[in-house]
């Protein structure tokens, strides 16, 4: 009879009393062992939440709406091209803010803040006894606590808010030619700009807060998914060597091996970066969740390639964080200063072998990113960081290649 080690038979007491890691707390069969949180109701009338955090739907229900007109011409070019040039263009009417938390109906007026250091005297708190947690539940609170719209709550939420506007403008050109004698293409050029006060899906940054809720109109600016300028190249091209192609019809089948049956094919992109969101310690004490720094009146453009300003991609020294009780200056968006660009090339080479007239081999190599263009990422945005204007990411990956043989019959 095998004797076991002591700290084996210690482990399988642990397993057995429950007390290792990998014992799950709650099991399936009962998922909820402590029962589940009884809900309230209307049973504590005013007093529900009171002292935490709340969120609901306030106001009434408003459909969105967008209204959208585009104005277009087509041409037919020699040779099977076909131009096209529009205008598009859209606005967006009380629109939906999404779950936005973070308007609160709980902020300070520009004018409470005018109250400067008298917002953090600690007075009296009249919730005292009734709150049992939280910042609300102390003796004392200080002025600001109780000057809020709500000041039996922290913070009230306001989902799914309806009111936000966009507008776009754009043109686009476009020539494409159908395949024909072994050629198409299709080139797309867009020039636009999209502007909006508040964008709840964001490519860069963190813009969907609301610095002061009382100020809509300080929110409006060029929008955080705005790409100014958007080129897109795609083709196919059998090179016209080989049997059954314009050169190489006679070829003897070692050579047409070799020489023929060539397929290039690619999709490039070239599009302007999007506009930066920037933000700030909050010293404005007033109860909102974010805050957008100050800018002195310059403009923060740098210029150079991107590799040379990796570790100062703007210029810092004209931001710097808002005074107390005071928001910051500077616009939701820099109106100058973009993310890096891309510039991108996915290529790819097919080599066609046919050995029977309803057997074909076909060998493809693709390259994605194949210049191996790096594309860096957005700087850092936070004007309190070490590393705010610094790149320190890449957005894509490096080149990779990979190596098909397709059997077509």
């Amino acid at each position: 009879m095998s004797m076991l080690p002591s700290n084996t038979l210690l482990a399988e007491q642990k397993i057995e009393a429950g007390t290792t890691p990998e014992t799950p707390n709650d099991y399936l069969k009962n998922p909820f062992p402590k029962g589940f949180t009884a809900v309230t109701g209307n049973a504590q009338g005013l007093l529900t939440g009171i002292g935490t955090s709340v969120a609901t739907t306030i106001g009434p229900s408003v459909n969105p709406y967008t209204l959208n007109w585009n104005y277009s011409l087509e041409y037919q070019l020699p040779a099977g091209i076909l131009i096209e040039a529009a205008y598009v263009a859209s606005r967006g009417l009380k629109l939906t803010e999404a779950v936005d938390v973070d308007f609160n109906l709980n902020q300070l007026t520009v004018d409470q803040l005018g109250l400067g250091n008298a917002l953090l005297t600690s007075v009296k708190n009249p919730f005292f006894g009734f709150i049992k947690t939280g910042p609300l539940s102390n003796a004392t609170v200080p002025q600001s606590f109780l000057l809020r719209s709500f000041p039996q709550f922290t913070v009230v939420g306001d989902l799914f808010r309806i009111g936000s506007n966009s507008i776009y403008h754009s043109f686009q050109l476009k020539a494409e030619k159908r395949f024909h004698h072994g050629l198409s293409f299709l080139l797309a050029f867009t020039g636009g700009k999209q502007m909006d006060d508040h964008s709840a899906i964001s490519n860069v940054g963190s813009d969907f807060f609301r610095q002061n809720i009382y100020d809509r109109q300080n929110d409006w600016s060029i929008s955080p998914n705005d790409v100014s300028r958007r080129l897109v190249l795609s083709y196919v091209w059998e090179l016209p060597f080989g049997k059954g192609r314009a050169l190489g019809k006679t070829w003897a089948r070692p050579v047409d091996w070799i020489l023929g049956g060539w397929q290039l094919n690619g999709i490039a992109t070239f599009e302007t970066g999007k506009p930066l969101t920037l933000v700030s310690s909050n010293p404005s004490q007033s109860g909102n969740s974010t805050e957008r720094p100050d800018n002195n009146g310059q403009s923060a453009k740098l210029e150079g390639s991107v590799e040379s300003r990796l570790n100062r991609y703007f210029d810092t020294s004209v931001f710097s964080v808002p005074k107390a009780f005071t928001f910051g200056n500077a616009p939701r968006t820099l109106p100058d200063v973009r993310t890096p660009g891309t510039h991108s090339l996915d290529a790819s080479i097919f080599k066609s072998f046919r050995f029977l007239e309803s057997r074909q081999v076909q060998l493809r190599g693709e390259l994605f990113n194949a210049t191996n263009t790096p594309l860096f990422g957005p700087p850092n945005g936070a004007v309190n960081s070490r590393l705010f204007g610094t790149i320190s990411s890449q957005a894509n990956s490096p080149r990779q290649v990979q190596i098909a043989l397709k059997i077509l019959f």
